[in-house]
């Protein structure tokens, strides 16, 4: 009985052994099998695809750009494997711990030099990007243009290639929370353009007395115009000629009421004999 309880236990103890070299032969078969370059001697190169679609709205974020930066190269010792900096990320001093920790990502894009080498790409319509022909490594990707009504999406690193069921997929397909809807208000339509003015031809000036045109020769004496009755007196423009009048033109302005003509010939006569008395008298006394 006891000989046949030793054989039972030892049985047992026997399967556990095989079951643990089972399991992990796939690890250790994993670690060995990975590809760093391919049968002609080249590096091996893989292909990221990022997806950014919104499950709850049912709805693929188009538009926006995705920017790639090579973080780190994959390096393998002693049949482990290691991820250790290069390129702008090389002596950045940020310790590389849990690849799925978004503060690392954040550190590493706060870190990221202004002159750093990325490859940069428009989302589709289908909200997918892909980039290919990458050397195997650990990568950082970042939204530097966010899709119309959401929110960039929040850094995050990509391990190319990347463990999967036991084998290491160098054809990784990423899927990252995408940022929070913001629904974008209507456009408001564009204000229509002012109608130009119309260009209405200058106004002539008017003369500075249309009713009183100037008289020729003499600028400052308008004729007057509804009055053909009183001419400009020729040679005189001073003195106009009144109807009746046309020998004295400088006197047919006067009045003529109450004028008298008799003393005219009195006042002759009586001068002549004045004249003759005292012509006489002087005679006289010069005989005497």
């Amino acid at each position: 009985m006891k000989r046949t309880d030793l054989k039972k236990h030892a049985a047992a103890l026997l399967l556990v052994l095989c079951l643990l070299v089972t399991s992990a032969l796939p690890a250790l078969a994993t670690s060995a099998n990975i590809k760093l370059v391919d049968s002609s001697g080249n590096p091996t190169t893989g292909t990221i695809r990022v997806t950014l679609y919104d499950s709850a709205n049912d709805k693929a974020l188009s538009g926006g750009k995705l920017t790639l930066y090579r973080v780190a190269e994959v390096k393998r010792q002693n049949g482990s494997l290691s991820y250790e900096y290069c390129g702008d990320f090389y002596g950045c001093g940020i310790a590389l711990g849990d690849l799925t920790d978004s503060t690392l990502a954040a550190q590493l894009q706060e870190y990221l030099p202004q002159s750093a080498e990325g490859t940069t790409k428009t989302i589709d319509a289908d909200g997918n990007v892909t980039f290919r022909g990458l050397e195997l490594g650990l990568y950082l990707i970042v939204q530097t243009e966010a899709s119309k009504g959401y929110e960039p999406i929040n850094p995050f690193l990509v391990s190319l290639p990347m463990a999967e069921d036991g084998k290491w997929n160098y054809a990784v397909d990423a899927s990252p929370k995408v940022g929070a809807y913001t629904p974008t208000k209507p456009d408001t339509p564009p204000t229509p353009p002012t109608p130009p003015t119309p260009d209405y031809p200058d106004t002539p000036t008017p003369p500075d007395n249309p009713d009183n045109p100037v008289s020729p020769g003499n600028p400052d004496n308008p004729v007057a115009p509804g009055h053909p009755d009183h001419p400009v007196a020729p040679g005189n423009p001073d003195s106009p000629v009144l109807p009746g009048h046309p020998d004295n033109p400088a006197m047919s302005g006067l009045p003529q009421t109450g004028q008298l003509n008799w003393p005219v010939p009195v006042l002759a006569v009586s001068g002549v004999v004045l004249f003759a008395f005292g012509w006489a008298l002087d005679r006289k006394y010069r005989t005497v």
